[in-house]
């Protein structure tokens, strides 16, 4: 069951990083399934958050909240710098959140 949910959050995520290919429609229901995904994982693991993950958190509904404003307000376009902005941040952090996990796990077998 945790390897689904896992395999769920890590195909919502990609398909919502593939926007070009997907469109924005597509884009942004992937996105709210990765928020919601990553709110019952963050949820599930509350007893190992710490700084980091809590930032990673914020990071996410950074460049949710920015993504929406986005699209109210397509005549601003520093919302979308900023929704870029952290989007790209958010793939190199989440990126590493990953790495550490599958480390851990690693680890763990040995």
């Amino acid at each position: 069951m945790k390897k689904v949910f896992y395999l769920l959050l890590l195909i919502s995520f990609g398909i919502t990083i593939m926007m070009p290919v997907t469109g924005v429609h597509i884009h942004k229901l992937a996105s709210v399934c990765f928020l919601l995904l990553s709110f019952v994982h963050t949820i599930s693991c509350r007893k190992k958050i710490g700084v980091k993950c809590g930032g990673l958190w914020g990071l996410i509904m950074i460049a949710f909240v920015t993504g929406i404003f986005g699209m109210i307000w397509e005549e601003i376009p520093s919302i979308l710098v900023v929704h870029r902005m952290s989007s790209i941040a958010l793939i190199f952090f989440l990126a590493i959140h990953i790495f550490k996990f599958y480390k851990r796990m690693w680890r763990r077998k040995g």
